[in-house]
């Protein structure tokens, strides 16, 4: 293999692993509990869901908002971050991917890991490479333009507010 292959195999490594960690549902799934554990509530969550189903006529009369909050966080899925449009989903969190850390052992790229090797990365790939042992090093990627949002659609909160007039 020659040393321009192995660069480009290793970057093709760092660009599987940022299309994982910025688009993969499981990795969008990873933020999802932070929703519910404080930080719906922390930004005002509450008011911004009074408002909105203000802005979107959905009439809150009779409703117990705290119970709305916790149902809508209930049935609250991750997205890939994207433009926002409140006639299809009320944005119940958004979280910045921001730096990507990953672990990657020598196998992952056929060679062992050494000082000279991590050099040589950090000048040929698209990471920054921090050296850990021959075995292990880590790789740090840059994805501050991603967001994952956690999201509820707007018939769903719809049909939430009048299950709780029906009842």
């Amino acid at each position: 293999m020659t040393t321009e292959n192995f660069f480009e195999l290793v970057n093709e490594l760092i660009e599987s692993r940022y299309d994982y960690e910025t688009t993969h549902r499981d990795a969008g799934d990873n933020y999802a509990h932070l929703a519910g554990e404080g930080d719906f509530d922390y930004h005002n969550g509450e008011s911004r869901l009074q408002e909105y189903c203000n802005e979107m006529g959905v009439d809150l009369t009779g409703v117990d908002l705290d119970r709305l909050a916790e149902d809508v966080i209930f049935w609250g899925y991750m997205t890939q971050g994207q433009a926002y449009d409140a006639q299809k989903r009320f944005l119940i969190s958004s979280y910045n991917v921001g730096e990507i850390e990953i672990q990657v052992d020598a196998s992952d790229i056929g060679a062992s890991f050494t000082p000279y090797l991590i050099d040589q990365l950090n000048r040929n790939t698209e990471a920054y490479w921090r050296y850990d042992t021959s075995e292990t090093a880590y790789l740090y990627i840059n994805a501050s333009d991603s967001y994952w949002d956690y999201v509820c659609n707007a018939d769903v909160v719809r049909d939430l507010v009048e299950q709780q007039k029906d009842q």
